[in-house]
């Protein structure tokens, strides 16, 4: 009798347990938040708390996002702030600090969940992990131009492999991604967010994690979608340098072929549009995989220097247009790389009135100091200023004309195709 008291009070036990903490970090955002949520509220498993972390917004903004959260009458939803902008990293750390749930899973404010993410999360806890030190993450699709792409990542991580190996040369398209991470709390608890990184802090926060244990498990279903139209990405504004610096503080976790990946598919691919040639080749990274891959290192370099000089080729064919043409106040149209590069070697010969990007998410947005804007927003004054307007994309110029035309048919003719 006594027994099955026992067994019955365990079995209460567990039911009133509380099972996830989810973590959502959120800076000047409302409108991708809603949606955040609505995927969490509308999830098949309902047993969990939400901590909605505002990393210091504008007051406006903070206002705006305590409303959204008010608006939901959802005693499961929790708003932490900061007084001020820390940076995700530490966002987070005010949720995993303040959890009260079993497990965390993270979810950034620009991303949403598929209905059974916490149901497919549960039934891997209860069927194949095997330690109470784990990290489980699952598939993810981007969602670009109302678009899903393909699924990633392909594969799981090999039980022998490191996670730098697996997230940089398996994987081979970035560290493990936040959305789709779940933890134990003590987990989480025992092995915070590095606050000193402003981008990369998801794959640090794996890298750490498999210096605790080789208990990953890969959910091969893409149950978190991500909005690759924001415009203010923190990993799309990371600087090659600071990729490189990231590297150095985290280079024990690195074998040579993932420190040569990670080179080639993150340093060298921002670098490209800063064109820049002997500050990327002289640091310890470039050493380090020239002396371990000679032959791997030059063939990755050739290639680099060869995009540089083909970007460096297009930059100067604008600049002869515009100088042809007389042209000294331009816009660019594009809130991307080429745009970045168009700035910081056009800036100094001409001004650059304006960024214009159609998916821009609010007023304050800029890149490399130029405010960024929607077409529709220029005023008639500026655009009496423009002189020129830059393409700055392989694709999509034909729409942005047709933009252009519907919006002020003059500016047709001040076109510089990038």
């Amino acid at each position: 009798m006594l027994a099955q008291m026992a067994v019955l009070l365990s079995l209460l036990l567990l039911s009133s347990m509380l099972l996830f903490s989810i973590i959502i970090p959120v800076f000047n955002r409302t409108k991708s938040l809603k949606k955040a949520l609505e995927s969490v509220l509308s999830q098949s498993i309902q047993n969990y708390e939400v901590l909605i972390v505002d990393d210091g917004s504008t007051p406006s903004i903070a206002e705006g996002i305590e409303q959204l959260v008010l608006s939901f009458q959802e005693p499961k939803l929790k708003l932490l702030r900061h007084a001020i902008n820390k940076n995700g990293a530490a966002a987070r750390n005010t949720g995993i600090n303040a959890a009260s749930g079993k497990y965390i899973c993270f979810l950034d404010s620009d991303d949403f969940w598929l209905p059974n993410k916490l149901e497919r999360a549960l039934e891997y806890i209860n069927t194949k992990t095997c330690s109470d030190t784990f990290l489980i993450h699952h598939q993810y699709s981007n969602s670009e131009n109302g678009k899903l792409t393909e699924s990633l990542p392909k594969a799981a991580k090999a039980s022998s492999e490191s996670v730098a190996h697996y997230s940089f040369v398996t994987n081979n398209v970035g560290g493990i991604q936040s959305s789709t991470i779940c933890v134990p709390t003590m987990v989480a608890k025992n092995c915070l967010f590095d606050e000193r990184f402003s981008g990369h802090q998801d794959w640090d926060f794996a890298l750490q994690v498999g210096a605790m244990t080789q208990h990953f498990y890969f959910i091969p279903e893409p149950l978190t979608i991500r909005n690759k139209d924001s415009d203010d990405s923190v990993a799309d504004n990371l600087s090659w340098e600071y990729s490189l610096w990231f590297y150095v503080q985290r280079a024990s976790y690195f074998d040579t072929q993932s420190a040569l990946y990670f080179f080639q598919r993150v340093v060298l691919r921002k670098a490209v549009f800063f064109l820049e040639l002997m500050p990327v080749l002289k640091n310890k990274l470039m050493l380090r995989i020239l002396l371990s891959s000679p032959r791997a290192t030059i063939k990755v370099l050739i290639s680099f220097v060869t995009q540089v000089r083909q970007l460096q080729k297009r930059i100067r064919q604008v600049e002869l247009t515009c100088k042809n043409r007389s042209v000294t106040h331009l816009m660019i149209w594009g809130g991307n790389d080429y745009a970045r590069s168009l700035i910081l070697n056009l800036n100094k010969r001409f001004k650059v009135l304006r960024v214009i990007d159609s998916k821009v998410m609010h007023s304050q947005a800029k890149l490399q100091g130029i405010a960024v804007t929607t077409l529709q927003s220029i005023s008639k004054e500026e655009l009496a200023m423009v002189q020129g307007i830059i393409l700055a994309t392989n694709r999509h110029q034909n729409s942005m004309k047709q933009d252009i035309l519907g919006f002020a048919p003059r500016l047709i003719e001040k076109v510089i195709e990038f």
